[in-house]
């Protein structure tokens, strides 16, 4: 069940924590503040945002359309609209990066953007299709290693196109990889699906791939009251797109040797409990698994460490890390 409620933005005190993961902008001065914008789509599965709120319109501000806890665009009466009615992009100078002759604006400036983004709690069970990051999927590991950042989510294409913006990147490789947009919408139908109730579990395996032990669980929805590094959390990347993640340190692995072979599970819990801004509500999952979608670091290879599913509600990759 979803509660109207009065406007409570939450944006400001979870920009960093749900939103600043991915890209490094070359505005030092306010990239501690200012956050990703989204780029790709996003359907709200349950209808709940990434701060926990409801992304039903307000009660005292019948002119608002969400509450999802993704950067927002500049105010709406200061800009142009675009031809379906939507605020059109905020475009600073300040951002802009020039590339082989056309101008990009890059992420984490003062520019603002964003995706389309619904709500699909009115539909039944969004089919979903569950990926890895490839650098699980197609990277080996070693015990050198000192933090592996986990990326994992749910993807579905959908039945008409919607407002996108084409994303570039720009310079840099990985975690420094920095990308930008023109500003110009495009139609796309891919989108990401969004549930709070996304759960990471680590597991130790023993020689024959079996559970030994947990070294790490924690559903979205857990993570909504607390603060800082160390949760499973929401991020939109450098790129645009909204997925989950955890960094795991390696000098976190509980009682057992970092050498040998690890089980990452992503689960959707049957449902979660959380406070929405006003008070508790439960929500019961409303997406589900019906295939996958296979990424390596090099195309045309297979997965060094395939995705497999368990059940509609359950897929695992199991990596090994070697000395």
């Amino acid at each position: 069940m979803k509660f109207m409620r009065t406007k409570t933005s939450l944006f400001a005190i979870t920009a960093v924590a749900a939103l600043a993961v991915g890209g490094t902008s070359a505005i030092a001065a306010e990239e501690e503040t200012l956050g990703n914008n989204l780029s790709m789509p996003v359907i709200f599965a349950e209808g709940y945002g990434i701060t926990g709120m409801a992304t039903q319109p307000y009660t005292t501000y019948p002119t608002a359309t969400e509450d999802d806890g993704l950067r927002p665009r500049t105010e709406a009466e200061a800009l142009p609209f675009l031809e379906d009615g939507t605020p059109s992009p905020y475009l600073d100078e300040a951002d802009s990066y020039m590339l082989d002759g056309t101008k990009y604006y890059m992420q984490k400036g003062e520019s603002t953007w964003k995706a389309f983004a619904k709500d699909g709690a009115t539909k039944k069970k969004v089919a979903s299709l569950v990926y890895f990051g490839d650098n699980l999927t197609g990277h080996q590991w070693t015990t050198n290693a000192k933090i592996i950042h986990l990326e994992m989510g749910l993807q579905k294409e959908m039945a008409a196109p919607q407002l996108t913006y084409p994303m570039t990147s720009l310079y840099g490789e990985k975690m420094d990889e920095v990308f930008g947009t023109t500003g110009e919408p495009a139609d796309g139908t891919t989108a990401k699906v969004y549930t709070p109730m996304g759960k990471l579990v680590i597991q130790k395996l023993d020689k024959n791939h079996k559970p030994i032990g947990k070294i790490f669980k924690q559903a979205i929805y857990q993570g909504f009251a607390t603060d800082g590094s160390g949760k499973f959390a929401t991020e939109v990347t450098g790129s645009g797109t909204l997925s989950y993640a955890y960094n795991w340190f390696l000098s976190d692995t509980g009682d057992f040797a970092k050498a040998g072979w690890w089980r990452i599970t992503f689960k959707i819990k049957p449902q979660g409990t959380w406070n929405d801004g006003v008070e508790n509500v439960t929500v019961e999952r409303n997406a589900k698994i019906v295939g996958k979608i296979v990424s390596t670091e090099k195309e045309d290879e297979a997965p060094l460490f395939p995705i497999k599913i368990a059940d509609k509600f359950t897929a695992y990759v199991d990596i090994q890390i070697t000395k």
